[in-house]
């Protein structure tokens, strides 16, 4: 009898619970298909043997399964809450303590079973999806078919075992130890607040608020004020613990506020107040500390998110900055280029090629100012020690390599020098070039000297553009002084190199032939296929991994948040009884309604909103992150138009849980 008992209220419990069963299958379904991916011997051949993408996604899984286990635990706790007035009957009827915790840790398997299957045929689709993504990234033909692996089954069974198995052990130790008069109570009990004095929460509220502003300010300091690095660590861990402080402190000292809010006669009879705050204060003031775990979940989505995103549209732009399709350089010269010349001409005759020298004068006036006028306090230098010297380049070779690369025909004077340079550089480096002129042997002179004396190059302006200034070797350290041919003559050789643009990105198998002659001649090599390769297998260990772990801290926050405001439908249902016997109208009730879920799903969202946005551009508005550079600055609209994306990504699935809950509270009260 309670084998049945136990399925029919399975069955009960997924349909009055459906979106927590529907988060079980959905973190069942991405934590497969990943699992997928580590085992797939496909992925494995593209990423190589020493990618960390295995060991991350393994550990992010780990993080996921305490916090699905500790999501499963709250649920199925606060379901036992719920229906304890029903355990209680149970046992009074002589079902003893142990019965009813197997018949209700047969519910919990039932349903963590049907989220199993369920998340096995989801996952095995959706890693389809996963790696049609990744064969884009590294340009490989995708090709549909299903897959099976045991290796990523019995990881995920394991996983799926244990989240159960941590939430199902702690609700039996609570069962075996209830009494009836417990059961028949609990179903009133609410959270503890930590603080009863309402003088103590309005100073409460007070701190978090300057907290939250501390924390803020904290990150902007590492935005835009010179910081060693020690202490940008200790004032990115200060700023971090007071936003985290903050969010507990508000969310705990809040309802106090609302209150004091209510007891003003103005406020409260102005519009819909008094029923809303009446409402949410009820809701609040029982579940502070869940809306403040709820809170600092959503913190962790949106820093996830946007640092994936942040990772993700590397790999195109680097790409991008890159220029040339294969660049094979030799220091001052030294080595000879023939061999590759050879070999391109045998394997890609239709690639346009070039071969040239770079110059320097070596002095360092342009770098010494570019390194120093702030042009970003993380800006890190890699290249050569000979690059760090100004680096120019013949007019006719530059003009040849502007036509190769496509880009815009441009006259340049004869008695006049230019530059090529980033495009974050460019305004700071213009400035100081109209300070400066050139001599006849390069070397850079205040502007105003006597000029016909020292036959001296006014400055042309400056250009900016992809010209393969970023990487190890190339065009200069992300600028390039262009002079004229019988100026260049005068200097020394730096760099020679020889380049080629080909018709269609290389693929890795003639770019590891051209790489292969590079290592026998000790000579540096580069170009799209190496660089899209290495920035694609860092999406695949960053991003990934982030979204990854995103979409489940979200899931589980929303869940959470959705059971709550589920969890009082009875109760909720009377008070609007009571609404419509005053006589309010449906129409007006509808208003209420949509004004308590808009403040109910965006209040947790607002202190991790500011919080997370804070962090990110911290960490990313004022740096670049490149495959060989580290970092170097980047504009402030690209950081905002990450969040953007972010907030987009967000509000899509957050929206889906809380339209969901709208729409079977309407149905239930109205």
């Amino acid at each position: 009898m309670l084998r049945k008992l136990s399925r029919r209220n399975a069955l009960r419990q997924m349909r009055d619970y459906a979106v927590y069963l529907l988060t079980l299958i959905l973190s069942v379904t991405l934590m497969y298909s990943f699992h997928l991916l580590v085992f797939s011997e496909e992925i494995k051949a593209i990423l190589g043997e020493w990618s960390m993408m295995p060991f991350i996604i393994i550990f992010i899984s780990v993080i996921i399964v305490l916090i699905l286990g500790r999501l499963v635990s709250y649920i199925t706790e606060f379901i036992f809450r719920k229906r304890s007035r029903e355990f209680g009957t149970y046992m009074m009827l002589g079902i003893e303590n142990r019965e009813i915790a197997g018949m209700f840790a047969r519910e919990s398997i039932t349903i963590g079973a049907a989220a199993w299957l369920a998340g096995l045929v989801g996952g095995t689709y959706f890693y389809q999806i996963l790696k049609a993504m990744v064969m884009h990234l590294f340009l490989r033909p995708f090709h549909m078919g299903l897959e099976f692996s045991w290796g990523a089954f019995c990881l995920t069974s394991v996983y799926l075992v244990c989240i159960f198995w941590l939430s199902g052990r702690k609700v039996k130790k609570k069962v075996m130890a209830v009494s009836i008069r417990e059961l028949l109570s609990m179903d009133a009990e609410n959270e503890k607040a930590p603080l009863k004095n309402k003088k103590q929460k309005r100073i409460l509220f007070l701190l978090s608020l300057l907290a939250l502003l501390l924390g803020c300010c904290s990150f902007g300091a590492l935005l835009y004020c010179e910081i060693s690095n020690d202490a940008g660590g200790a004032a990115a861990l200060f700023g971090l613990s007071m936003i985290v402080l903050s969010v507990f402190g508000l969310f705990m000292s809040f309802p106090v506020v609302l209150e004091q809010k209510l007891n003003k006669v103005k406020w409260k009879y102005r519009g819909r107040n008094l029923v809303l705050g009446r409402i949410y204060s009820g809701k609040i003031r029982n579940l502070s500390l869940t809306f403040a775990s709820v809170s600092i979940l959503f913190l962790l989505v949106f820093l996830a998110v946007s640092l994936g995103l942040f990772f993700n549209r590397r790999v195109d732009g680097r790409v991008n900055e890159t220029a040339f399709d294969f660049a094979v350089g030799s220091l001052y010269g030294q080595k000879n280029l023939q061999p590759f010349k050879e070999y391109v001409q045998k394997e890609i005759p239709e690639a346009a090629t070039a071969d040239y020298q770079v110059y320097t004068s070596g002095r360092r006036d342009f770098g010494a100012y570019f390194s120093t006028e702030n042009m970003g306090k993380f800006m890190a230098f890699s290249h050569m020690d000979a690059m760090e010297n100004d680096c120019y380049m013949a007019m006719s070779v530059y003009k040849e390599l502007r036509d190769m690369l496509g880009m815009e025909k441009v006259n340049l004077e004869e008695d006049k020098y230019y530059m090529h340079c980033s495009g974050f550089a460019k305004e700071k480096l213009e400035r100081y070039a109209d300070t400066r002129a050139l001599t006849g042997s390069g070397r850079s002179i205040p502007a105003g000297t006597d000029r016909e004396k020292d036959a001296a190059l006014s400055f042309g302006g400056a250009f900016t553009g992809a010209f393969f200034q970023q990487e190890f070797f190339g065009n200069g350290s992300y600028y390039l002084l262009i002079v004229p041919d019988r100026v260049a003559k005068n200097m020394q050789v730096i760099e020679e190199l020889y380049v080629g643009v080909a018709p269609k990105e290389l693929s890795m198998e003639v770019y590891k032939g051209i790489a292969a002659i590079a290592w026998e001649n000790q000579m540096h090599v580069t170009g799209k296929a190496e660089i899209r390769e290495s920035g694609a297998s860092i999406v695949m260990s960053l991003s990934f991994p982030l979204f990854y772990l995103a979409f489940i801290l979200l899931a589980a926050a929303a869940t959470i948040m959705t059971v709550q405001i589920l969890s009082d439908l009875e109760q909720e249902r009377q008070q609007f009884r009571i609404l419509q016997e005053c006589g309010m109208d449906k129409a007006e009730q509808r208003k209420i309604l949509q004004r308590y879920f808009a403040v109910y799903y965006s209040f947790p969202v607002l202190p991790a909103a500011v919080g997370g946005a804070a962090v990110y551009m911290a960490i990313t508005g004022s740096v670049n992150w490149d495959a060989y550079q580290g970092m170097t600055l980047v504009g402030f609209g690209e950081g905002i138009g990450i969040l953007g994306v972010t907030a987009g990504v967000f509000f899509s699935i957050y929206l889906v849980y809380c339209l969901s809950a709208y729409i079977s509270f309407k149905k239930a009260v109205l």
